[in-house]
């Protein structure tokens, strides 16, 4: 007989690491800049600029370093002085991100466009830290990822989440029929710093544009199951389900300015907060989130496929969302 293993209960305990995974064109934005409101620095798969990344204290680059290359190695590169020591220390820290990402079930390669520039130490550094916690990441780190497929995801990752309740894991998603306009228009380059050269993105933004209007576009997006974001809501569907994971929509993060109501808002806000154990006001909080200026931001409101819609289109999306919709709760 298996006994199964109770998480602890880490309420009122501030996370010192968050994984947030939201769903390719679900609003991402938004929870990164609550995030930040929260006073967490950002790290993962969306458009970082390095002024909000994370920043490494001595120790924590010691144990990076350590973690990557080995104590003799750290030592030799302490004797080299301390500009040698933060430059390698930073190195090893790429590193080490882009080898999580691997074992998160991310390709090496940044959906916005970022490349991978060492690629031999990222591989020094997913061999080297094989098995090691999740909890040896740097602290006070919210890591945003697109997708935690399951049968993908490093099994020691998930046995960590199970026994600690760390990190804690916040899932964002959005009503697909709006999912799949704003992905078409950021394809596009409709957003205000376009979509990056990613060259998944290339292609698909070719085949857009060769379409001659948005009714076409929007029925082959339907109609394609390698169109970006296809079928992420099914299988993301474990995460809504978990009881230890902080669900949160679109819809209730937009606010008035996006089509919602501030007091869902200011529900999910709080919400959030309880759930990282973090010290903040949810008001104030909430009042910062919606920025126009966010790079992928193009109109950032609800139910904007209904004034995009066909009636063709509309039975297509039913015909392929119907499951989805369904199984999120947005009517049909």
């Amino acid at each position: 007989m298996t006994v199964q293993q109770k998480v602890p209960d880490v309420s009122g305990l501030r996370a010192e690491r968050v994984v947030v995974v939201s769903l390719m064109k679900s609003g991402t934005h938004l929870v990164q800049e609550l995030m930040l409101a929260l006073g967490y620095r950002i790290y993962g798969q969306s458009r970082i600029p390095q002024e909000i990344r994370p920043v490494l204290n001595d120790g924590t680059r010691d144990r990076i370093v350590r973690m990557v290359h080995g104590d003799q190695a750290a030592e030799a590169l302490r004797e080299q002085g301390e500009d040698a020591f933060r430059a390698g220390s930073d190195q090893a820290w790429e590193a080490l991100g882009w080898a999580w990402q691997q074992r998160l079930g991310m390709p090496l390669v940044n959906r916005y466009g970022a490349r991978l520039t060492q690629t031999e130490l990222v591989e020094q550094a997913f061999r080297r830290t094989a098995g090691t916690p999740f909890s040896a990441t740097p602290e006070n780190t919210c890591w945003i990822i697109p997708e935690l497929d399951i049968k993908k995801v490093d099994g020691t990752f998930v046995e960590e989440w199970a026994q600690t309740g760390e990190p804690r894991i916040l899932f964002m998603y959005r009503d697909p029929r709006d999912m799949v306009l704003s992905m078409v228009n950021f394809l596009l380059g409709k957003t205000v710093q376009g979509f990056g050269n990613f060259s998944e993105f290339q292609v698909f933004h070719s085949i857009l544009k060769s379409r001659g209007s948005l009714e076409e576009r929007l029925l082959y997006a339907l109609s394609d199951p390698a169109f970006p974001g296809s079928g992420d809501h099914e299988r993301m569907l474990w995460l809504l389900n978990h009881p230890n994971v902080c669900s949160l929509s679109f819809e209730e993060m937009v606010g008035p300015q996006g089509g919602g109501s501030a007091e869902a808002q200011l529900d999910v806000v709080r919400r959030v907060i309880e759930f990282v154990g973090a010290d903040a006001d949810p008001g104030k909080t909430a009042d910062g989130i919606f920025r126009r200026d966010s790079f992928s931001f193009f109109k950032g409101q609800i139910g904007s496929w209904r004034e995009a819609f066909t009636p063709r289109v509309e039975r297509l999306a039913h015909e392929r969302l119907a499951k989805s919709l369904e199984l999120y709760g947005y009517p049909a």
